[in-house]
Parts: C-alpha cells; structure tokens; sequence
C-alpha cells in the first residue's frame, strides 16, 4: 500500500512537473509589477528615439507635429525652433563657393539649373551664373562599426559555447542526482517492508535484513546529499555564467540567454520534487517505527507482568517445564489478561472515534506542512517561469522594434541618398561651369609659361653643343686610355700565363715584345710609358720569362735536391757524404709552420733546412719575392742548385713589377679621361 502511494505521488508531482511545467502559465498577479516597469521603460525608450530622430530629420518632426497633439509645444520646449530649409540665393562665383560648405537642412528637390553660355575669348567678361543654392550637409558615417559588430559577434558566439557546455555538464549532473534520490526513495521503502515484516514474524524475524536495509538507506542518503550538492553548484555556475552574460551590453539581448534561465529553473523544481518524495517517503517510513514501537512496549509489558508472577522461572529458556502450579498460575492470570484486555477493548471502541480524528489530524498537519513545501516551490517555480516568460517577450518585442526602427532608417538612408544625388548634380554643373573659366585660363598661362620653357631650352640646347664639341677630345683620350690599359692587362697575363698550350716550360714562355710594341702604338707619346718600356729586361722581349706555376713546379724540385743536400758544404763531398746527407733528410720530420715577412731571425744560425722551409711557405703563399730572399740565404750545394731558380724568378719579378706599373698608370690615365 504505501508502496502504491509514493509511486503514485511520483508519478503525479515528479514526472508530469518535470515534463510539462515550461507549459505552465505564469501567475498573472507575479509578474504585473514586472510588466508595468518594462512596458514603462519602452515606452520611454521610445518616446527618446522619436526625439532624437525628430531633431536629425526636420521632415520627420513636422509630421510628428501634424499627427501627434501637444508635440509642437513639446519639441519646441526640448529641440527649440526648427532650423531652416534653405540658405538665401546667391549669384556668381563667390555664391557658388559658399554653396559647397552650407549644411543640408531640409530635404527638397532642386530643379537642374541651366549653365550660363561661355565665351572662348579669355578677355571677355563672364556673366554671373544664376543657381539655386542647395544646402548639403555632410552624412554622418559610424566610424568603427564593422569592428564592433565583429567583436559583439564573437563574444556572442562564446557565451553560446559555454552556456552549451555548462547545460549539458549540468543536465548529466542531475541526472545522476535524479537517479541517486530515486534509490534513496526505493531503499526507505525497501526498509519500511523488511521492518514491517520483521515486526509480524515475532520470535522468526530477521532483523539482520532490516540492519541491511538501513546501512543501504543511510548509504543511498549519503550520495544523492553528494550528488545533490555538485548538481546545485553546476546550476549556480550556468546562473553565473548567464548573469555575466547579461552584464555585457552586446550579449545581454541573445535569446539563449532566456533558454538557460529556464533550464536552471525546471533542473532545479526537478531536485526541490524529489527532495520531497524523499521526505514523503521518509514520514511513511516513521509511521513504522512507531508501530515497532508499540510492539516493543507491549512485549516489555508482558514480560515484566510473566516475571511478576512466576519470578524464579526464566521465560526465555528453551526446553524449560513448568510444574503444574506454575501452569495453572499461568492460565489463570491469561484469563486475567484477557478480561481486561475485552474491558479495554470496549473502552478503545468507545474512544476510536476521538482516537481517529486525533490521527485524522496528525495526518492533515503533516500533510499540510508538505503541501506549504510543494506550494512554496510552486510559488517559486511560477515566479521564475514567469519573469523567463517576460524575458522572451521581451526579446520578441525588441526584434520588433530593432526591425521596424532598421525599416525606416533604410527609408531615411534612401531618401537621403536620392537629396545626395540631387545636390551632387546641381554641384557638378556648378563645377563644370567653373571648369571651363579655369581651364581657359590656365591654358593661357600654360602657353606663355611653354614658351618661356621653349626659349631657355634653347639657350640650354646651346651650351649643350658647345660642351660636346670640347668633350670630343676627351672622348678620343678615354677611348686611347682604355685601349691602353687592354694592351697592359693582356701584358700582365702574358707574364703571369704564358704561352698555355706549350708543352714543356721553354715552350710557354712567351716573347713580349709583341705586346710592349702594341702599349708604344696605343700611348708611346707618354714620356712615362716609354721610360718604362725601356726599362723592360731584354731577355723577357726576346724570349720571355717563366710562368709563376712554372717557377712553383720548378720550386718543388729544387726544394728536394736542396733537402737531399742539405749537408753538402762549399767545398762539396764524397759519396759517403751525400749518402749521410741523403739519410738525415729522410730522417728529418717535416713539420707544418708558419712564417710571416716580419719574423726576425739570425742568418748565421739559421741551417739549410729552415731556410728550405721558410722559402716553401712563400711559394705556397704566392710570395716569390720572399722566398726569393729566403733562397739567396742558402749556401753549398743547395745553393749551386736553386742559383738558376732565383735568377728567372727575379727576372719574372722585374718583369711584372714594370707591366703592373704601366696598370696603374693606364687606370689612373682611365679615370682622368673620363672624370
């Protein structure tokens, strides 16, 4: 039975409330105060667009004024008297500048006016341009919109993601909290049957069960408290996160902001129904502990009165006899017990009536205590559901009107543009007309300012001819400079190269008198360059000198046969003695050094070895001079033997100290030729 009437009650309050109560209206009487205010504050809101509008468009007070009574009195107490419509007509020239800078006061339409005939001659005066002036003002363009519009977008589109996130973490919290409260409910009543049964078995009773049942109850409590706490605080952060929302001016108006306020608001209803159903349940269950109670007591009672009779007899022994005095003690005191229990049962019956009603209003009390609970959450719930139903009327009626008012200022934009457009034809007549004056004029300027141009272009064309006549000379000079320095160039490499395909050494040395003939035609006259090409040694005219890769090739030759005898002195040796002087160099371990021109050092103990090593760190740093003064250092038989090395080297230095000479001296001669 109480098993039928808490599902009963569930049914009845937890589902269809959490079902159907977004369908329940809102109390009319909650939410009047509300809708006075917000009706009041529209109406304001209203009212101050329709003033602010009114003193931007002159069009649109006057209709205000023409439909609406007491508004005249009412503009002229706020905005003042209304401005003008037109500026007064000028004429000529100066009318026509002050048109451009006059503000657009009222919205007419300006017939095109008819251009003046103007005459070619520019002597002749021009007749004044009559045009009916127009007033333009300069439309007002919201700087900054476009970013605005995107930051309101984004933040929007963030709010909407977390308002998502904390729905759904909040919807699976009470649903867990739901399903803890519904054990909760299922193990109360769990432990109402097993204590009833325990009470009507008697002496058979598992208490054991019952035991079980409420470590089940409390453990089930414990969890939906839990469960119910962390709901409740998901439901308090998507509150927040909603009351943030509305904080901000540009999220404040986004319909899922309603949308959460009415999820916050069945979830919670949800746990306050269940919360009840759960006191239902337990004020059932407390009906049975009193009826274990009263069983209790009578039990005691009999116990005492069976100890009182027969007091040397334990009741509670199994398998004890009792004598036949004790039984008939026994039986004469059930007769006893039961005469009076008729006598009480008669005076009970007497009293059930006032026993009942006391019953009767037990019951009602806690039924009316539950009923002022369920009542209270009603209360709160319609209280709630109507300041969200406000809200999304609200919402509504702020769509309406942001439409209606983006509805006439598009009106208000075209009928602005078309008065544009009118006064930019009207300004481009204007502008034409002074077009024409000022273009005659300046091409009259322009002329005289062109031959004014024309004749000092002449005189300059003059000075022109004459600079070039006297750079003639300089021309043929830096043309002979520059052949010069080619014949110098191709000297420098003859010396440097040789001849490249010979075969042998003597086969690439190249004769230069060829090319010191070619420097004597290309600028012989230059006392300089004769001078220098006397000085040339006259073994490298006639049969030229050593390349510098020759002389390298060469180099490391003698530097072996100098190596080998290095021990061979100015009076020379035997064979035993270029055996020995054989072996130490093969003895000698050649080290990597490095030596720069700087580097002092004694000649006298200097031996043949270190000269030998100094000399080939120049050649292999292209130093011929310096390891040609290394190499005249060096005496006996390595002497004898790089004797024929240092003069073609000197040879080759001298020749190329005189061709890099006449280099310089054609580069120089370049320069000034053409500087």
């Amino acid at each position: 039975m109480f098993r039928l009437a808490s599902r009963t009650t569930f049914q009845r309050y937890g589902l269809t409330t959490a079902r159907h109560q977004s369908t329940t209206p809102p109390s009319r009487g909650s939410g009047l105060g509300k809708k006075l205010f917000l009706t009041t504050t529209l109406l304001g809101g209203a009212a101050g667009g329709a003033i602010g509008y009114a003193y931007v468009d002159p069009e649109f007070r006057n209709k205000i004024e023409e439909n609406v009574p007491q508004s005249k009195e009412l503009f002229q107490t706020l905005l003042g008297p209304p401005r003008s419509g037109l500026t007064p007509k000028a004429s000529g020239i100066a009318s026509l500048t002050s048109l451009r800078k006059a503000p657009i006061e009222h919205k007419e339409h300006v017939p095109e006016p008819t251009p003046a005939p103007v005459k070619p001659a520019v002597s002749s005066p021009k007749p004044p341009v009559e045009v009916t002036p127009v007033d333009v003002k300069k439309p007002v363009i919201p700087s900054g919109v476009p970013e605005v519009a995107v930051n309101a977008e984004v933040e929007n589109k963030r709010l909407e993601d977390r308002i998502k996130a904390a729905i759904q973490s909040a919807e699976a919290k009470v649903k867990v909290a739901t399903d803890a409260k519904l054990k909760t409910i299922q193990a109360i009543d769990e432990h109402a049957r097993a204590l009833k049964k325990a009470v009507d078995d008697g002496p058979k009773a598992q208490w054991e069960s019952v035991s079980v049942a409420l470590g089940t109850v409390d453990k089930h409590a414990s969890c939906d408290a839990k469960e119910e706490i962390d709901s409740r605080n998901y439901l308090d952060n998507l509150s927040k996160i909603v009351n943030d929302g509305k904080s901000i001016t540009s999220t404040a108006s986004n319909p899922l902001l309603v949308n959460a306020t009415e999820t916050v608001n069945k979830l919670s209803s949800q746990l306050d129904e269940l919360n009840m159903l759960v006191e239902k349940s337990r004020s059932e269950s407390r009906v049975f502990n009193k009826y274990k109670d009263l069983i209790d007591q009578s039990r005691r009672q009999f116990s005492s009165e069976l100890k009182a009779i027969l007091p040397n007899i334990d009741i509670n022994a199994k398998n004890a006899k009792l004598s036949e005095d004790d039984l008939n003690a026994l039986i004469a005191h059930a007769h006893l017990r039961v005469d009076q229990l008729r006598r009480q049962l008669a005076e009970q019956q007497l009293f059930e009536e006032q026993h009942i009603a006391k019953a009767i209003e037990d019951q009602r009390l806690s039924d009316e205590r539950i009923a002022a609970n369920q009542l209270t959450l009603e209360v709160d719930r319609v209280k709630k559901q109507g300041d969200v139903e406000v809200e999304k009327q609200l919402l509504v009626n702020r769509r309406k009107w942001e439409t209606e008012l983006e509805d006439r200022l598009r009106l208000a934009a075209a009928a602005h543009s078309e008065h544009i457009e009118q006064v930019v034809r009207t300004q481009k007549q204007l502008h034409d007309i002074e077009n024409a004056q000022a273009v005659e004029e300046a091409v009259n300027n322009e002329r005289k300012l062109h031959q004014k141009q024309v004749e000092l272009a002449l005189s300059k064309l003059g000075g022109i001819e004459t600079a070039l006549n006297s750079r003639v000379a300089l021309d043929a000079e830096n043309r002979k400079s520059k052949q010069y320095w080619i014949a110098c160039q191709n000297l420098i490499e003859s010396i440097v190269y040789g001849k490249k395909a010979g075969d042998d050494i003597d086969a690439r040395r190249k004769p230069l008198a060829k090319e010191a003939e070619v420097i004597r035609e290309a600028f012989g006259q230059d006392a300089f360059v004769d001078q220098l090409l006397h000085t040339f040694p006259e073994q490298s005219l006639t049969t030229g000198v050593y390349t510098e890769q020759d002389l390298k090739n060469r180099f490391n030759t003698i530097y072996k046969l100098s190596h080998r005898t290095a021990m061979i002195d100015e009076n020379g040796g035997g064979i035993l003695k270029y055996f020995s002087s054989y072996v130490q160099s093969l003895l000698t371990l050649e080290l990597p050094r490095r030596f720069t021109e700087g580097d002092k050092f004694d000649t006298n103990v200097l031996d043949t070895y270190e000269i030998l090593a100094r000399a080939r760190y120049f050649v292999q740093k292209n130093d011929l001079l310096s390891a040609t003064k290394m190499m005249q250092l060096l005496n006996g038989e390595p002497g004898r033997i790089a004797k024929d090395w240092i003069k073609d080297v000197r040879t080759h230095l001298e020749t190329r100290v005189v061709a890099e000479l006449l280099l310089a001296h054609a580069a120089v001669t370049s320069i000034r030729s053409t500087y």
